[in-house]
């Protein structure tokens, strides 16, 4: 790495962005100037809108009051007391009153009496009604407890033997940096994220549209030293853009202009010291967003299409932040190692004074290991003669008119297995089906629901979509009959792979401390009490998903996949996709285990080139699970009384590598596909020597 010509291609690259004013104001000065405009308008707006609110007084109506508790409601200058015949369910929902009071009758005596408030909570002065009418009730029956007491002749603390007052320990600027560690992380993150959203494209897509990319590239330098002259540049300005959002913001909140701040005894303030740790933090997540961005944009042929393709990357990087505003989620090393989530979360509590050592440790050092995994996927990126100049596999042609139009051509324009970007639209599309209609037909229909979601939702529209489009549907869903000694290797990665599991499993638990009874539903319905219940839950949960599942995430998704990627990072991907289809409501455990067991499939696929492989093993796997919850004996062997059993995991660890040592090596290479070049065997097409 020559850092000379690095630096070279920073200057040009932020020569060139500073002479876009209008991005830059844009991207900086916009936003610096808005925080304190914003910041007090929405104070004013809220002000405005409680005076608006309670400029009127509430009109209640109230039934079955006497007169005393009618004029004792009439006092408050809050609240109009209508008569009864207003209260009702239906004159609330018109709007004819805010709110309404019906009294039980009075039973005389000591008992107690019900007053039921009917309000509308998806209204604003009705809700207001319904706190001033519930405290004016409440002064209310302490006026009739104290003569209550009067007359038995008790003193006024026999009701309240118990007087609670709180008050926090917490000092203002404790609680200014509680409040700060809510909101600002989120704020700083999405700053950064943006200030490196559009420099990437305009570095990449961009100058692919003004056609300077290929100047640049003429040059006799390696394209690794533009790579890291381009994302300096992009993280540069991210870092810029961070650093002026925090600024403004701080410098807002200390000018002492808010006036719910003063009310709330709270002060914001940022230590020197914790600024500078926040900024550090911002440093390899202003890489990693600029990297990531670049190696993204630079596929792309357009500005237009960049911006595209980087929205789904902004919003997986975006969500993980609404944990960061979350009560009650801790900062545990778990935590601290998720992309994104993990530098939130120490910025969080950076600000609130109780960042604890080893997860800040671990949120800084996984954050620059993200950062250098995505410097190297942009490296890869440039690296790529038909990824920086077009006519890759990953082009589709362009065709205008009608859909029928459009569907004709796509039919006619034949290929061996799908795009990549098809397959993900193919994915998504089923995967929206099955959550919205899926999760009907289980709720409606149960087990039978289950198993026509699974037939209906997955296995036929992969079958269909292979079919019916311009594919091999051979290739598509990798139906190739597998030898003997692949069928043996398969079996014996599952059955080794399993108790490999468990201890993903039991892992997850030790970081997260959650216990198994997050999955009771699956062992409630997976659990057989007679032969017949067992053979029924080994067609349901083992031979269907075996076939369904295994034609859409090893058939039409990986096939597809690996038409431009590596085998192996074909295979990854594929199984983390399988791992998130498998997310459920109940549990995130399911995730990490569900994507070994996808790794294993996808890599036995890859190397036998045989769907029927893998659906061996998606059987096996998930009928062991029905075994295991049926049968004692395999209980006892598998699980003792202080958790896993290792003398089976050790067992699985000897199965697995014997069935790794089983494998084929050497598959097959694939012929020529859509004038494509051959790839020799390990999934990439050729790369260019000239850059």
């Amino acid at each position: 790495m020559r850092w000379k010509t690095v630096r070279t291609v920073l200057a040009k690259e932020l020569r060139e962005t500073l002479r876009d004013r209008r991005t830059l104001f844009m991207m900086l000065v916009i936003p610096t100037l808005l925080y304190p405009c914003m910041l007090v308008l929405a104070e004013q707006l809220t002000l405005l809108g409680q005076r608006r609110l309670g400029a009127e007084p509430a009109r209640v109506a109230v039934a079955g009051a006497e007169p005393a508790l009618v004029r004792f409601l009439d006092a408050d200058s809050a609240i109009r007391v209508l008569t009864g015949d207003h209260a009702s369910v239906a004159a609330v929902r018109a709007g004819e009153v805010e709110a309404a009071v019906i009294l039980a009758p009075a039973t005389g005596g000591t008992a107690s009496r019900e007053a039921r408030i009917l309000f509308d909570a998806s209204q604003d002065k009705s809700q207001r009604a319904q706190r001033v009418t519930y405290d004016r009730l409440e002064e209310w029956g302490d006026t009739l407890l104290a003569g209550r007491l009067r007359q038995a002749g008790l003193p006024p603390g026999f009701a309240r033997p118990l007087a609670v007052a709180d008050s926090s320990v917490a000092t203002a600027e404790e609680t200014g940096g509680y409040a700060l560690g809510r909101f600002l992380p989120v704020i700083l993150v999405l700053m950064t994220l943006l200030g490196t959203f559009y420099p990437a494209i305009d570095l990449a897509a961009g100058e692919k549209e003004r056609g300077t990319l290929e100047t640049l590239l003429t040059a006799a330098v390696p394209a690794r030293e533009i790579v890291a002259g381009k994302f300096a540049a992009v993280a540069l300005i991210g870092i810029l853009a961070a650093v002026a959002n925090l600024a403004s913001m701080l410098l807002t909140f200390q000018s002492g202009v808010f006036r719910f701040a003063k009310a709330a005894n709270l002060s914001f303030t940022l230590p020197l010291d914790t600024a500078a740790l926040v900024l550090l933090a911002l440093i390899p997540l202003a890489v990693l967003f600029s990297a990531l961005f670049l190696g993204i944009a630079v596929r792309a042929q357009s500005f237009k299409e960049a911006q595209n393709a980087l929205t789904p990357a902004q919003l997986a990087a975006t969500l993980p932040m609404l944990v960061v505003t979350l009560p009650g989620i801790d900062f545990t090393p778990a935590l601290a190692m998720v992309p994104v989530m993990g530098v939130g979360m120490f910025l969080r509590e950076l600000m609130a004074g109780r960042a604890t050592l080893l997860p800040s440790i671990l949120a800084l050092v996984s954050s620059a290991v993200y950062a250098a995994a995505a410097l190297a996927f942009a490296a890869r990126a440039f690296g790529r003669e038909e990824v920086l100049f077009g006519g890759g596999s990953g082009e589709e042609k362009r065709v205008t008119g009608g859909w029928r139009e459009r569907v004709a051509s796509w039919r006619a324009g034949r290929r061996d297995v799908p795009l990549p970007a098809a397959a993900l639209t193919f994915i998504a599309g089923i995967a929206l089906l099955y959550f919205h209609l899926g999760t009907r037909l289980q709720a409606s229909l149960g087990e039978k629901g289950l198993l026509a979601s699974q037939w209906l939702l997955l296995a036929l529209p992969a079958v269909a979509f292979a079919a019916m489009g311009p594919y091999d549907a051979r290739r598509t869903l990798a139906i190739h009959p597998p030898r003997p000694r692949a069928l043996l290797a398969a079996a014996l990665i599952a059955l080794g792979g399993i108790p490999v599991g468990w201890v993903i499993v039991w892992l997850q638990m030790q970081m997260f401390e959650g216990g198994t009874e997050s999955l009771g539903y699956l062992q409630q319905l997976l659990t057989a009490t007679s032969s017949s219940r067992a053979l029924w839950l080994f067609l349901l949960a083992a031979v269907t998903p075996a076939v369904c599942e295994e034609l859409v995430f090893r058939g039409v998704l990986l096939q597809s996949l690996r038409r431009e990627m590596r085998p192996l990072h074909a295979v990854i991907v594929s199984a983390a996709i399988f791992g998130a289809f498998h997310l459920s409501f109940e549990t995130a455990l399911r995730f990490l285990p569900t994507m070994w067991i996808g790794l294993l499939m996808g890599f036995v696929v890859w190397r036998t080139r045989s769907l029927f492989a893998s659906m061996l093993m998606h059987c096996l796997n998930n009928g062991f699970v029905v075994l295991l919850l049926w049968q004692p004996a395999v209980q006892r062997f598998a699980i003792t009384e202080h958790g896993i059993s290792w003398v089976a995991v050790l067992v699985g660890c000897v199965l697995l590598a014997a069935g790794l040592w089983l494998l084929p090596r050497d598959p097959r290479p694939r012929p020529p596909a859509d004038g494509r070049p051959v790839d020799g065997g390990n999934g990439v097409a050729e790369r260019s020597s000239a850059i």
